[in-house]
């Protein structure tokens, strides 16, 4: 019995402790402001999620960067995973074992499965030896291959040298047993085979009771080590993508701006529990900073490395909080309203007030999160384009973390780069970024057809197109804009423009952190949209479409919007529009972040291209969902970039290509690749086009034809 006791004992004290780290770490995230954990709220797909992404694995074999060199991928890792599922049964049954060692000699679930226990036997033994390969593996790529951001940390060496005596400890018991048996069961091949070769050897039994007591103890300490180490994403990883968000991406939450402490996030508590919960959740396999387009540029931004940064406050400002949360209790403060806590803890002993003070004054003395820990700088450097959020295999939230971060530093702090200064003065007296005159807003459209709604008038039109601040104030993208006006009279597509009521859609000032700024902007436009009683928009920005569709709501703005990439494929389909001259030329397309990552538009402005184009279309190697940002998102298209330029990158894989044509759907991208263009003294060799001149220069007379056909108006195509 006393085998049987001394286990049982180790397995108690073992789970005790580890339920006492758990409810540490659950408390600290449970700091947090908002609880956003939404147990019961579509509980088919959670679960779906987890099958996919959490047993499927579905992200983690793909690649971790742009280009993955040969050794780089993470695909060992399924092997562990999976290995760990298999051997986690034979875990089961090790316990109950060790439990009843005294009781039930022998027990084994031999007794339970009778003859199908050999196929899990053997499946446990075999994954036993897998597990251990993928172990050696792992310190040969960290040693010789050496992934970027991967290295060999202590941390690391440590873990895999554990999971590997786990493995080999295993051997030793089930081999050393079948060695010393009289009548030897069999346990696998692998263990049988150690077994064969060790039978007759001296101290077998020894060997197999020591080996026994190792794997147990490997075991109970891996439990509790689990919550203090980088594998902490065992536990939090589950849960994570069971709580991912299920709505639209890449939208920013409301702020109360009554409510000063909703202005962004300058502490670790005022992320939300699911924020919170995504630092225990990181797996630390570096691909968001693989893809961050800034960390590829040399700016001074690492999601991982934030990700850490965050875990690490949350850590210390967890821990701090908590002992102070112990001695107060302990003193008799139970009261959560603030002057009643104070005047209990008044009546507690001098040496607990004594305490408590010291504890709350290093609180007060830890540097600021922003500022601190996490460098204004790193902030600035990030283009919005959500790749890192778009590759994580656990549904880390990047991007809104460092939004909401940006967003204490302009409303609370109130430091912004100068660039973005005047930005703000520009759209706060002139309405848009670049700061001209906001009569100006309608001279893109001289001598063109455009009518604008009036209230009294009210004219029947299909859409309402956005125009935006690019195309009515940017020289280049003017141009762009005309076109599709062009376009859109050659398919007999009614539609108007607000005129000089439009104002900038916001994306600007809300991506730049000045919330205060965006509302005003966006609730003038969604009254005028409404009074105009517009129900349907089409917009050439991709910016303006995710704001328009995606965070007007927000404001009492709901309407279809959709992208002229979508429109211009459904005329083209259907025929209301139609290539007379297809362009006879090497092709290739550029995907905005905000259309395709945040959106999932990606073959609309594809199917355009195949439809005017009779020339080659080649894909750029970063494309789609790993695509590569031009730059300009978060409000980094008015600030200086320092360090190799992000357009500049991604021009050099266009000019790669060979492509005569640099195609694009949004008028950041267009101005960006051109300024890249420009650099490399490269305008001779590939011309950048929106894909509505694009379409424009296969119409020819298009216009005049469908005018004089009396063609019929297009249906509208649904919103995708």
């Amino acid at each position: 019995m006393v085998s049987s006791l001394l286990f049982a004992a180790l397995l108690l004290v073992a789970s005790a402790v580890f339920m006492r780290s758990a409810l540490r770490l659950y408390r600290i995230m449970a700091r947090g402001k908002d609880n956003d954990l939404k147990l019961t709220d579509r509980i088919g797909s959670r679960i779906a999620s987890v099958l996919i992404y959490f047993f499927g694995q579905k992200k983690v074999g793909e690649p971790m960067s742009y280009a993955t060199p040969a050794g780089a991928t993470s695909k060992h890792h399924l092997f562990i995973f999976y290995g760990f599922l298999v051997i986690t049964v034979g875990t089961v049954e090790f316990m109950i074992q060790g439990l009843l060692w005294d009781v039930v000699p022998g027990f084994s679930f031999r007794m339970i499965m009778g003859p199908l226990y050999p196929v899990l036997a053997w499946s446990i033994d075999i994954f036993n030896g897998l597990v251990l390969c993928m172990i050696l593996y792992a310190y040969f790529r960290r040693v010789v291959v050496k992934p970027r951001l991967i290295p060999l940390s202590g941390d690391a060496a440590f873990i895999l040298a554990q999971i590997g005596l786990l493995m080999i400890s295993h051997f030793g018991f089930h081999g050393f047993h079948y060695a010393s048996a009289a009548s030897p069961e069999s346990y696998g091949p692998l263990s049988d085979a150690i077994g064969k070769a060790m039978v007759g050897t001296g101290g077998a039994h020894v060997i197999s009771e020591v080996s026994r007591w190792v794997h147990a103890g490997i075991l109970l300490f891996f439990l509790n080590y689990l919550p203090y180490s980088k594998h902490i994403h065992i536990l939090g990883s589950m849960p994570n993508i069971y709580f991912r968000k299920l709505d639209q991406k890449g939208v920013m939450p409301k702020i109360n701006l009554d409510d000063e402490s909703e202005w962004g996030v300058g502490k670790i508590e005022q992320f939300s529990h699911k924020s919170l919960l995504d630092q225990y959740a990181c797996t630390e396999c570096a691909r968001c900073s693989n893809y961050c387009p800034a960390y590829n540029t040399e700016k001074p931004l690492s999601p991982m490395h934030l990700i850490h940064d965050l875990k690490d406050e949350m850590k210390a400002r967890g821990d701090l909080s908590m002992q102070i949360d112990a001695l107060k209790k302990q003193a008799g403060v139970t009261a959560t309203d603030k002057s009643e806590a104070d005047a209990q803890l008044e009546k507690a002993p001098e040496p607990l007030k004594k305490q408590i003070s010291d504890l709350l004054a290093k609180l007060e003395e830890m540097p600021p999160l922003v500022g601190g820990r996490i460098k204004d700088e790193t902030l600035w450097s990030c283009t919005t384009c959500g790749a890192c959020q778009e590759v994580c295999p656990v549904f880390i939230d990047h991007p809104l973390k460092i939004q909401q971060m940006k967003t204490h530093l302009v409303l609370t702090e109130g430091r912004i780069p100068t660039e973005l200064q005047r930005t703000f003065q520009n759209l706060e007296r002139n309405g848009n970024p670049w700061g001209i005159n906001a009569d100006e807003r309608m001279g893109w459209a001289e001598d063109l057809d455009v009518p604008v709604p009036t209230v009294s008038e009210k004219p029947d039109f299909e859409y309402l197109l956005f125009v935006g601040c690019a195309a009515a104030y940017d020289d280049r993208i003017k141009k762009s804009m005309r076109a599709l006006v062009e376009v859109l009279h050659a398919a007999g597509t009614s539609f108007a423009v607000l005129g000089k009521k439009e104002g900038c859609s916001g994306d600007p000032a809300r991506r730049a952190g000045n919330e205060f700024l965006f509302q005003e902007q966006a609730q003038a436009n969604v009254d005028a949209l409404n009074e105009a009683s517009v129900k349907r928009i089409v917009t050439s920005c991709p910016h303006c479409f995710h704001t328009l569709k995606n965070e007007y709501p927000q404001f009492g703005g709901k309407y279809e919007v959709i992208h002229h990439s979508e429109l211009l494929a459904h005329l083209l389909s259907t025929g209301k529009l139609q290539a007379e001259t297809k362009m006879n030329q090497k092709v290739t397309f550029h995907d905005s972040c905000y259309l395709g990552r945040w959106n999932g538009i990606y073959d609309a402005p594809r199917t355009v291209l195949e439809a005017v184009s009779s020339g080659e279309l080649v894909e750029l190697g970063r494309k789609k969902e790993r695509g590569f940002c031009c730059g300009a998102g978060g409000g980094r298209m008015w600030q200086e970039e320092k360090g190799p330029r992000v357009n500049r990158n991604r021009t050099e894989e266009v000019l790669a290509t060979g492509a005569e044509v640099a195609a694009v759907a949004c008028p950041f991208c267009t101005i960006m690749i051109t300024d890249g263009v420009k650099d490399a003294q490269a305008e001779e060799k590939v011309q950048v086009l929106d894909i509505a001149e694009v379409v424009r220069k296969s119409l020819k007379n298009m216009a005049a034809k469908k005018a004089q056909a009396g063609e019929a108006q297009s249906p509208a195509p649904t919103d995708s």
